[in-house]
């Protein structure tokens, strides 16, 4: 008999904390250079320095390779997951399919965990051939890059490619889009930061999960595209955010975040402002605001959902 047999929910955790993890990593590498060249005195509009800074920016980014290559694995066993979740969605034993079972005369139990499962390079085809939703080409396609060069690094220790933190940004919010079609990119995330180390110090007073996204947030809309984002989230990325009540509130604490940092909400324009964090709903007023003057004012909180007054 066959024990523990993987589920999806199982799966799919897992692939999404690695691909949170593998998100992070990369906001990290991008802000970390950011955050040294504003420690510098550097102002966007120095134009004398410009040429010094793409130089230094290259040259970090030559230093990070190495984090770049193993970021590339994560996100690649984070796909590899994800797949394998949906056949399980289906039957896991579908995760069998080509692969040789153990037999046994004396009828001794073997755990899945113990049995070969399908190879990377044909869970794509088994998805589409067995599953309700197919596999987009486009994602194909990225998939198979991440597993070539995910091969190269696990076999020869380097894949001879130099890797770009924005532009597997971009590939992973598209990822995500066919991975998880049904869920909340934000609130997976709030979900995966809330099981990290980092955790351990979630009090809820000096940080929490979602202070830990907020802090995140404003470089992370910079680096999904226009198109992705609109996919992502369902507004325009062009469109103006607003404070969330609820999702500011559950980020409360004795150093609450920037204004910038927790705007997660849009205005629908039916007189109220839809969460892509919670999905919560909130019913607007254009009653101007004391502090700021804006008029985006939530009924139910009394709250400027522009500068948090109230």
């Amino acid at each position: 008999m066959i024990l523990n047999p993987p589920t999806a929910a199982s799966l799919d955790d897992v692939a999404l904390r690695l691909y949170f993890t593998a998100w992070s990593s990369l906001i990290a590498i991008v802000s970390d250079f950011e955050i040294h060249v504003q420690a510098s005195g550097y102002s966007d509009d120095d134009d004398e320095h410009d040429s010094h800074w793409a130089v230094e920016q290259q040259h970090y980014l030559d230093a990070c390779q190495p984090e770049l290559q193993s970021i590339c694995t994560i996100v690649q066993q984070s796909n590899e997951l994800a797949l394998k979740a949906k056949l399980c969605a289906v039957s896991p034993f579908l995760l069998l399919l080509k692969t040789d079972p153990r037999l046994s005369n004396s009828g001794t139990d073997v755990d899945f965990s113990e049995l070969r499962t399908l190879d990377a390079i044909d869970l794509p085809g088994a998805v589409n051939t067995f599953c309700p939703v197919r596999l987009s080409p486009e994602f194909i396609t990225s998939y198979n890059l991440f597993r070539a060069l995910r091969n190269k690094v696990t076999h020869l220790g380097s894949a001879n490619t130099t890797f770009s933190p924005e532009d597997l940004l971009r590939k992973m919010a598209s990822q995500y889009l066919q991975l998880w079609p049904d869920r909340t990119w934000l609130a997976d995330w709030v979900t995966v930061e809330s099981g990290t180390r980092l955790s351990y110090f979630h009090d809820y007073s000096y940080s929490s999960p979602y202070s830990d996204v907020f802090a995140q947030w404003p470089r992370t809309v910079a680096a999904i595209g226009k198109a992705d984002f609109k996919r992502l989230f369902g507004f325009e990325k062009s469109r103006r955010r607003y404070r969330c009540p609820k999702c500011l509130s559950n980020a409360a604490s004795k150093y609450p975040p920037e204004t910038v940092e927790c705007q997660t909400a849009f205005d629908t324009g039916t007189g109220a402002v839809h969460c892509v964090m919670c999905n919560s709903d909130w019913e607007i007023s254009r009653e101007k605001c004391p502090e700021c003057s804006a008029k985006v004012m939530s009924v139910e909180e009394g709250m400027c959902l522009v500068c948090g007054y109230g």
